[in-house]
């Protein structure tokens, strides 16, 4: 997920593209908008701006048809989303995104090759609206593959006929993300997505048999399932064998592991052929049994994504997928790990944008399972708006909307200028639309890296981050809120917002209140209160002990601690009490044993009663350490 002054939607073109344009038509050159006009004048009629803007849309966008010169077109509609972003008032927010969608539907088309291509394309969307919208603000962010991603459309349409509007979630999250193959590497093994025409049909045809159905599951979720790399064989398998299971990750745990591997062998699946009724019945390391939990929850109609990380000398992988329960859903990133694992960030794949993003970005996706794809795109709209103002508050600039014809009314008593205060307005207005869009807040964490928000708001927003996201996106609320809070500079004003994440944690997330912690000792360590930070390193020693590999760096640093107060005796009695909290990892997770923090604490213990003068006491670790690599088969 990009940065929210990164490529989110606002080209540097439009910063300056207003600082010229004065008077009350916005491109008169043009023709823009003189009829509608010219009879409002002659008539003397007022005309209300939540009737007068739809009508200077329309008629761009049918004089586009027309015409077909897409770059005036684009340059009067930025002008016009720019006077609607500053007149319209709080209630008018569907002419903001009428706006926005136009300008930004049409900026796509015109990256498309071919006047005549583009022009078919437009026609082709304003006849079905629902599917324009969709895509529109689905693929914002895919710039460099816009003109790819209406080339699959066209095919689509070609093929299917009128159903692919039919179903506009799918067709847009299938044109996002199979504009072109998509291929990922299970070790050694290369999957490649099916034909893509061939994958909307298969879920179109069992659309009854999908867990979460498919017509009304959001685009920016069906992104998840549509990216499946088995081929449509593997999928009518899965869903065969697997249809209605709640907990796809546990399926993590139905693949054996290969513990030839571990000694020098090849691994089965890699003669046996990578599919996924092979992976089953040969098994495969920790990424293939990611890939085949993920793999079948896709199959079956749940979004899914393998989550990797990097470990000290191996890669670890695991599975998250969407589940819901009522109105309510969430990304499941714990049931398909090994528990030694848990507390490690990963990382996934973005299907749209093929490039991998931080698991915490995509979990506050499962808001959006059960809402209205207006909710969203007002979301995206305002947003858009926000971003527009930011950018150039950011940049120092003016905002310059042209002025509106005299006779329109029913506007803002002072239009919307570039400021941080009207950004956080818009981007309120966002998450109360869709609380679930993610750019929203990451935009208003982005701010408030930049020093662009006041103690006041920082706590407004965390209140508002902690209100949704607490219990139900955990993963989220940390991301958006540590960065917001390490920009508060004093202590305890920072120490107390710690302590409302601290308190949201404790109770089930032991590893994110062990991150926390980490960030508290970080800050009175810095603030020179060296106390206070050994009683943040030892509250993590003593109560997240096996919640995540920050324990390392709560031991480092509660020595640092000790040694700068004179205390050095007191370490090696440090590393004994850390080593008893964790608990030793699982006998059968293999190699991966030399990757627990119980084992890398317990090397580290070794050596440093070896270095003082206790050999004894070493050999006694050593040999606990050697006793489980041997139980777990990777011994010598």
């Amino acid at each position: 997920m990009p940065t929210a002054f990164g490529p989110l939607h606002m080209t540097l073109r439009r910063l300056g593209i207003l600082t010229a344009v004065t008077g009350c038509l916005l491109l008169p050159q043009w023709g823009m908008a003189q009829a509608p006009a010219k009879a409002a004048l002659k008539r003397k009629t007022p005309v209300r701006f939540i009737r007068w803007q739809p009508a200077q849309n329309a008629f761009l966008l049918n004089k586009l048809a027309k015409d077909g010169d897409f770059g005036r077109a684009e340059y009067a509609l930025d002008k016009l989303c720019d006077q609607t972003i500053a007149n319209s008032r709080a209630n008018q927010t569907i002419i903001i995104r009428r706006a926005d969608f136009s300008r930004e539907m049409v900026e796509q088309l015109g990256t498309l090759p071919g006047r005549h291509r583009r022009l078919r394309m437009l026609a082709y969307l304003q006849k079905h609206h629902k599917l324009a919208e969709t895509l529109v603000f689905l693929i914002e962010n895919q710039r460099s593959v816009w003109p790819k991603i209406y080339a699959m459309l066209a095919h689509l349409h070609r093929k299917l006929g009128s159903q692919a509007a039919e179903y506009p979630n799918l067709t847009a999250a299938v044109c996002s993300v199979l504009y072109a193959p998509l291929t990922v590497h299970m070790n050694e093994n290369p999957a490649t997505t099916p034909d893509p025409v061939n994958v909307w049909k298969f879920y179109v045809q069992n659309q009854d048999r999908m867990y979460f159905g498919i017509k009304h599951v959001p685009a920016e979720l069906l992104v998840y399932v549509v990216d499946g790399t088995n081929s449509i064989a593997d999928h009518r398998w899965a869903l065969a064998k697997y249809r209605g299971n709640s907990d796809s990750g546990q399926l993590f745990f139905s693949i054996n592991y290969d513990y030839g591997f571990l000694h020098g062998h090849a691994l089965k699946i890699d003669s046996a052929g990578f599919t996924l009724p092979n992976i089953l019945k040969y098994g495969g390391v920790c990424v293939d049994q990611a890939y085949f939990a993920t793999e079948v929850a896709k199959d079956i109609g749940v979004p899914s994504a393998v989550d990797e990380a990097m470990g000290n000398s191996a890669g670890h992988a695991w599975a998250g997928f969407l589940q819901a329960r009522g109105r309510v859903g969430w990304w499941n990133f714990l049931s398909g790990r090994y528990r030694e694992f848990r507390g490690i960030q990963g990382h996934v794949l973005n299907p749209q944008t093929r490039r991998d993003e931080p698991d915490t970005y995509i979990s506050l996706s499962a808001q959006l399972i059960h809402t209205t794809a207006h909710d969203r795109w007002d979301a995206a709209a305002l947003t858009d708006a926000a971003t527009r103002l930011a950018v150039l508050a950011l940049k120092g600039k003016t905002f310059h909307a042209p002025a509106l014809p005299k006779y329109v009314h029913d506007i803002r008593t002072a239009p919307r200028v570039a400021n941080i205060t009207e950004a956080q307005s818009l981007l309120h207005r966002a998450v109360v639309a869709c609380d679930g869009y993610a750019p929203a807040w990451l935009q208003v964490r982005d701010l408030a890296e930049r020093g662009k928000l006041r103690f006041g708001e920082k706590l407004a927003w965390s209140q508002s981050v902690i209100r949704l996201c607490g219990h139900r996106y955990p993963d989220f609320a940390m991301a958006v809120l540590a960065p917001m809070i390490l920009t508060v500079k004093n202590v305890h004003e920072q120490n107390s917002l710690w302590n409302r994440l601290f308190s949201m944690f404790s109770q089930s997330r032991f590893d994110l209140a062990g991150e926390v912690r980490m960030f508290q000792a970080t800050m009175w360590k810095k603030a020179g209160k060296l106390d206070r930070a050994g009683q943040c390193y030892m509250d993590i020693i003593n109560r997240f002990a096996s919640d995540g590999p920050f324990v390392m760096g709560a031991i480092e640093g509660a020595q640092n601690v000790l040694e700068s107060q004179g205390h050095k005796a007191r370490v090696l009695r440090l590393w004994e009490i850390a080593w008893q909290n964790i608990t030793p990892p699982a006998g059968d997770l293999g190699t991966f044993v030399t990757e627990s923090m119980w084992y890398q604490v317990g090397e580290r213990l070794k050596q440093k009663l070896a270095a003082a003068g206790h050999p004894k006491q070493a050999a006694q670790v050593g040999a606990k350490l050697k006793s489980l690599l041997a139980s777990a088969g990777a011994g010598g």
